[in-house]
């Protein structure tokens, strides 16, 4: 029988709108059911968090033996006259605070702000008020030291925007997973292409930025510093824009509480006026904060990264 609904032909865009695009269809079939399942090994109980964290840490250090040359000889050069029988013990302390941050981390998807208030205490926020309050921009920088992730925190004691400027990286999923975690509590996200932009067009709404500071710079952009006992380029896209927004620039040290679990968050003045202070001296400053941190706990610096092998290179 002739159908004059079914006959007539529908426009091409029609059956499109029939069918998800196969990029959601994917995000649906792969990456929530991932997502869930990490979310629901973040609510676990503590015993059985340190039993998987126990469980990476072996996997890591002596089955994958993850980057494993990379630690020892970031170790051995950053710490020459320690022996090798002392650098190992340092390797293994490093996979097992390593394995801690892992697991540290994956809780932040669930962690209650109140969780995460005991875990982690911000010593003097009210230096972050007081900038915020003269009308000034305010540069955070930080290294890979201790939990960085930890900082997410930061929003709920201020009154103020807080931007953290982050790398995306090649993994959709961990990108996904990462921007959950590190905006829950209000941090607002930059990508580092967008940075340079967005605070030069905003720099009469004063906010704190956060800059990780000790990645591997691109050749255009980085300056050579002595850290560790070796020669180091640093990254000084932190320095060019607090100088571009006369901003306030501070050093965020996260470090280990000395009895139980969690974190001691301490900021430092670097400089309050970066007009009078000489071309990378903020960067150099940073290392060496940066630097008197590992020195005081080694293991707790992100050794599996290969800086000075790329400058080697």
């Amino acid at each position: 029988m002739y159908d004059a609904a079914n006959s007539i032909r529908k426009p091409a865009y029609a059956s499109h709108e029939m069918k998800l695009p196969e990029k959601i269809r994917y995000r649906r079939l792969v990456y929530e059911p991932l997502f869930a399942m990490l979310y629901f090994i973040s609510l676990l109980p503590t015993w059985m968090l340190r039993s998987i964290q126990h469980l990476i840490y072996w996997t890591l250090c002596n089955m994958m033996r993850y980057r494993y040359d990379v630690v020892v000889q970031n170790l051995s050069r950053s710490f020459p006259k320690r022996s090798y029988r002392h650098i190992q013990a340092m390797t293994r302390a490093f996979y097992c605070h390593f394995s801690e941050l892992l697991v540290e981390t994956l809780q932040l998807l669930s962690i209650t702000e109140e969780q995460h208030r005991k875990k982690v205490h911000l010593h003097n926020p009210e230096v972050l008020e007081h900038c915020h309050q003269q009308g000034r921009n305010i540069i955070i920088v930080m290294g890979h030291y201790g939990n960085w992730e930890c900082l997410n925190i930061l929003p709920r004691y201020v009154s103020f925007d807080v931007y953290a400027v982050y790398k995306p990286t090649p993994y959709t999923f961990l990108n996904r997973v990462l921007y959950r975690i590190r905006s829950r509590f209000g941090i607002r996200l930059l990508a580092t292409n967008e940075t340079a932009r967005f605070m030069l067009s905003n720099r009469h709404r004063p906010g704190a930025y956060v800059f990780i500071a000790d990645q591997s710079p691109v050749i255009r952009a980085r300056c050579k510093t002595d850290f560790l006992h070796q020669p180091t380029a640093l990254p000084t896209g932190a320095e060019q824009l607090a100088r571009s927004t006369d901003a306030v620039v501070l050093y965020a040290s996260v470090r280990k509480r000395s009895k139980g679990d969690g974190w001691n968050v301490y900021f430092s003045l670097i400089t309050e006026e970066t007009a009078d202070v000489e071309s990378y001296d903020i960067t150099r400053t940073f290392a060496w904060y940066l630097e008197h941190d590992i020195l005081h706990a080694p293991e707790y610096w992100l050794w599996t990264h290969r800086q000075w092998e790329r400058e080697e290179c």
